[in-house]
């Protein structure tokens, strides 16, 4: 099997970041991208709009995780990225979008959180909203859960990390705890609930939560250890969004490398097979396929890490809800200079 094949695979688990996160590790992740509108007219909603050799360009596909059934906010796509290929340049784009960018709905009724567009209006809903605010025409997208991120990690049978830094997190949610009073009595809860709100107040059950300790180093994870390595948003050593996007870094590569070293190539229907089961997407194999045709050597390719923030085109506020939201420095639906950040970095 051709060795383009492993980009086909790598993109799958894209989707399975669970957070605002994973900026420039895809070196292998070029093979399932939607075209711009500079390639010729096509039905690009058809299951095949490639019915002739596709031309090198530029393409694009949005990547969406989120939580599972039963997880607080398990419908919001909180971790939001968009990969981008230039073929003709030979660079690869990871166009990181911040999951509280305050945004249009897709049918402009409201302003929302975009991690909310998903759910709101499906696919093709949240493909619109983010062509419009990055002025990149996206056609297709995957979504994938928390459940389907740690089936394909044991799929593979585990992978080897490279942990860039040692951390503690006191605060890692337990499934099915979210309400436990944790032996206070119902006086207590009232009265905490009465002075705290938010986290500050979730930190007041421990049993809740469990200790997740990383060391610095090589070690082996399953799914599960994966997904918490991936999840951990409360250290103090590394406990930001953006940390959590370096720790994504690691598991892709650690993804690629287990691919390789499964000889995968050698089995791609069998992989697909077993992969695609997991996702949500509105691309198909064949569509897959033909642009995967196009790259000869991913090793040619450059990577550019894009990632919008308060320190450039983006700044703070709060919703019409009193939530904490993102906003263009130029202003609420001023999207120009958020456009002009993304190309200038491709």
């Amino acid at each position: 099997m051709k060795k383009k094949y492993l980009w086909l695979f790598t993109i799958i688990f894209l989707t399975s970041l669970v957070a605002s996160f994973t900026y420039f590790i895809v070196q292998k992740n070029r093979s399932i991208i939607s075209p711009l509108s500079s390639r010729p007219t096509t039905n690009l909603l058809s299951p095949n709009p490639f019915s002739s050799p596709v031309p090198e360009g530029e393409y694009n596909v949005l990547l969406l995780g989120q939580g599972d059934v039963g997880h607080p906010g398990g419908s919001l796509t909180d971790s939001m990225n968009i990969l981008h290929l230039n073929t003709v340049k030979k660079t690869v784009g990871l166009i990181f979008i911040p999951r509280d960018l305050w945004v249009n709905s897709a049918d402009n009724s409201d302003k929302i959180k975009i991690n909310e567009a998903y759910a709101k209006s499906g696919l093709k809903g949240v493909e619109k909203i983010v062509s419009i605010i990055t002025d990149l025409p996206i056609r297709y997208a995957l979504v994938i859960d928390f459940n389907g991120f740690t089936q394909v990690i044991d799929l593979l049978g585990g992978l080897d990390l490279q942990v860039q830094k040692t951390f503690d997190d006191y605060f890692y949610p337990i499934k099915g705890r979210e309400l436990e009073i944790c032996d206070k009595t119902p006086e207590e809860v009232a009265s905490l609930s009465a002075s705290l709100s938010g986290f500050e107040l979730e930190k007041q059950f421990p049993c809740r939560f469990e200790h997740l300790h990383f060391d610095k180093g090589i070690i082996h994870v399953d799914g599960q250890i994966a997904l918490k390595f991936s999840r951990s948003r409360h250290s103090a050593q590394d406990g930001t969004d953006f940390a959590r996007g370096g720790r994504q870094q690691v598991i892709l590569i650690g993804i690629k490398d287990k691919l390789l070293s499964l000889e995968a190539l050698k089995s791609v229907d069998k992989w697909f097979g077993k992969f695609i089961k997991l996702l949500k997407t509105d691309l198909d194999l064949e569509t897959a396929k033909a642009v995967a045709g196009l790259i000869i050597d991913p090793n040619e390719y450059q990577i550019n890490q894009i990632l919008p923030s308060e320190e450039n085109v983006l700044k703070t506020g709060k919703g019409t809800g009193g939530q904490f939201i993102l906003m263009p420095k130029a202003g609420e639906n001023d999207w120009s200079k958020f456009q002009e950040f993304i190309k200038k970095e491709l």
